[in-house]
């Protein structure tokens, strides 16, 4: 007689569902690694195209607006009364920005150099326990934390 019995397929399946109950934890939380991180390169890219849109039209500016009240947050590109490309990030990706000073909407501006006329930001991405900075300096240089 060849098979299994009914008390070895049992075993096997309560030893894969602990496996699979320890490991979910670890799962989740490389799931929220993996948003926080999508959504600063998302900003990444944005600032890049407000520096590309800044030397094509003459400025371009990303605006970031966060409301942690109604868990929202939005980052947009605009070149004069056009906007570019936007990337809601709590609808997307569920990952909220922080701003700096309690404040809920930044703009970082370009000239027509692609130079910032802005003071330096420090943006904070967060879902769940994940974090990431993001550092953007006058400049228009970024530095990832």
């Amino acid at each position: 007689m060849r098979g299994h019995t009914i008390i070895e397929l049992s075993v096997m399946l309560s030893l894969a569902a602990i496996t699979a109950a320890s490991l979910a934890p670890a799962a989740r939380g490389y799931r929220d690694r993996a948003a926080v991180l999508a959504a600063r390169e998302a900003v990444v890219g944005l600032l890049g195209d407000a520096r590309a849109a800044a030397m094509e039209h003459g400025g371009g500016i990303v605006r970031l607006e966060a409301a942690p009240w109604r868990a929202w947050s939005l980052a947009r590109v605009t070149a004069g009364d056009s906007v570019l490309r936007e990337v809601p990030l709590e609808a997307d990706l569920g990952v909220g920005v922080e701003l700096p000073g309690g404040r809920t909407t930044s703009e970082i501006a370009y000239g027509p150099l692609g130079v910032g006329r802005f003071a330096n930001e420090t943006l904070r991405f967060r879902r769940g326990a994940a974090t990431s900075g993001l550092v953007v300096s006058s400049y228009g240089r970024v530095r990832r934390r």
